[in-house]
């Protein structure tokens, strides 16, 4: 019994400590129990641990030597941990599976030391760092962000590919630190940059990095327009880049959009909040740049601008879509109708997934122009659909007709060869007495339905709807 207990615990321990979300284990390792550390002396085998002069730091460089992921939030607690890490002897060394880290980094009344920070869990095997600092209410919240990039920007890592740093409020860091550790890595495939300003200096290096194929950019300082970079016309790069995400004014995306000279471009994700137009460009007229990516496959709008359908017309001539998303922040229903749907449907003829919803819950202004029929004759006309998530009008008023099906045999209720598999209602609209007979309509026309959803905060009440659309595909009821 011993021997397979023993032999349980050597295959059990490397796959737990593979990944490690809180870091106060260590204090375990460590024997600490002062306050604000104590804890279980867990996953202990002693027998099974070299030993040696030092048995603490023995254990605990044996347990470290398995985390290939670390993911933590650096509070008080946790900083104090990293500086006894940091000096623990041969801790830093142990890692020798540590590829991936990523910090999320609370507000600390201490001043924390960002190359502390990377220099006790740094690997030259290290291929992903993430940092996160959203803070308003710290004396020097920049610091932690700015002492943290400034150690990548020095450190030897020559097989980091990933790089996220996300900086908000009045955490924001200087871009100049960001162009910084973006020249010292050149080896960068994905980058993903949140922060407030966007400089052309910045977009430069980023355009030259010549392996980059994953760009996520959010700049959220949009109330004036003067703190937007005035763009010059940006010679080609991007060579090999597949997906572009961008959160920024219109005018800049516009200009990032040219510059990009890469023929693998798969996906393209925009959001334009209110702050970010620019009245001398149509947005129409921007995304008519989308036409130069043949593979592209997937694109999703978020916009927080009004928008007419001749602004996203152009992207129809993107034959090759597979996934698209048209998500509003207005409060408005978005000006599409079943005959903008059936062009979608006719433009797109490998498309699994169509989105065109609302980022806000009710109420909305108006009524919303996609029907029930027009839901029936989408999938009929697109049978490659396998989700839609839409937000329409499904009251009885004007769309008897529709309802009078349930009163026919069943044999004549149309069903579609669409095998669809979700249905998000978003806000849409019903008559509170019509549940039953909306759960028999979709089971009826889409067999396959497994799922449907509606916005979290919307005030229409669609659970009865949802429940029946689970017991007929034989899912198990919400508790």
């Amino acid at each position: 019994m011993a021997r397979v207990c023993h032999s349980i615990w050597e295959m059990a321990i490397p796959l737990i400590w593979e990944e490690l979300y809180d870091i106060s284990v260590f204090t375990a390792l460590l024997g600490i129990t002062e306050d604000g550390f104590e804890g279980p002396d867990i996953f202990m085998d002693n027998s099974s641990v070299p030993q040696c002069e030092e048995p603490v730091y023995s254990r605990l460089a044996y347990h470290a030597r398995f985390i290939r992921t670390m993911e933590f939030t650096l509070n008080s607690k946790a900083w104090r941990i990293v500086k006894i890490l940091s000096n623990t002897p041969s801790f830093n060394e142990s890692l020798v599976k540590l590829k991936f880290l990523d910090i999320a980094v609370d507000p600390l009344k201490e001043t924390v030391d960002g190359a502390v920070l990377l220099r006790t869990f740094h690997t030259p095997i290290m291929t992903r760092i993430g940092i996160l600092v959203d803070s308003v209410n710290v004396q020097t919240p920049a610091e932690p962000l700015r002492s943290f990039v400034q150690a990548i920007t020095t450190s030897h890592l020559p097989s980091l590919q990933s790089l996220c740093i996300e900086s908000a409020g009045s955490s924001s860091i200087d871009p100049f630190y960001l162009e910084e550790v973006l020249r010292a890595h050149q080896q960068l495939q994905e980058v993903e940059i949140i922060t407030a300003d966007c400089t052309q200096e910045m977009l430069e290096i980023l355009k030259d990095l010549p392996v980059l194929r994953d760009l996520r950019l959010r700049f959220w300082n949009h109330s004036v327009e003067e703190s937007l970079p005035i763009l010059s016309m940006m010679e080609k790069g991007f060579p090999h880049l597949v997906r572009l995400d961008i959160r920024c004014a219109l005018k800049a995306i516009n200009q990032v959009l040219g510059s990009i000279e890469s023929e693998q471009m798969e996906a393209f994700k925009m959001s334009v909040p209110w702050a970010g137009l620019n009245s001398d460009l149509r947005m129409g007229r921007m995304l008519e740049r989308l036409w130069q990516f043949t593979e592209l496959k997937e694109v999703e709008l978020r916009l927080g601008i009004t928008v007419v359908w001749e602004d996203i017309e152009p992207v129809l001539a993107c034959r090759g879509l597979t996934r698209f998303s048209l998500i509003s922040a207005q409060l408005e229903w978005i000006p599409i109708d079943g005959t903008h749907l059936d062009a979608m449907a006719q433009a797109w003829p490998h498309l699994s997934h169509l989105a065109v919803t609302h980022a806000y819950h009710q109420p909305m202004t108006g009524t919303p122009l996609v029907k029930l029929a027009d839901l029936i004759h989408l999938t009929n006309t697109r049978p490659s659909l396998r989700s839609l998530c839409i937000s329409f009008d499904a009251r009885r008023n004007g769309q008897e007709q529709i309802f009078d099906l349930l009163t026919a045999p069943t044999e004549t209720i149309p069903r579609s060869w669409c095998q669809l598999e979700l249905l998000d209602v978003g806000v849409s609209l019903k008559d509170p007495d019509t549940e039953t007979q909306l759960g028999q309509l979709f089971t009826s026309w889409w067999p396959t339905l497994g799922e449907l959803k509606k916005a979290r905060r919307s005030r229409q009440n669609w659970y009865p709807v949802m429940e029946f659309v689970r017991r007929a595909a034989g899912v198990p009821s919400f508790p």
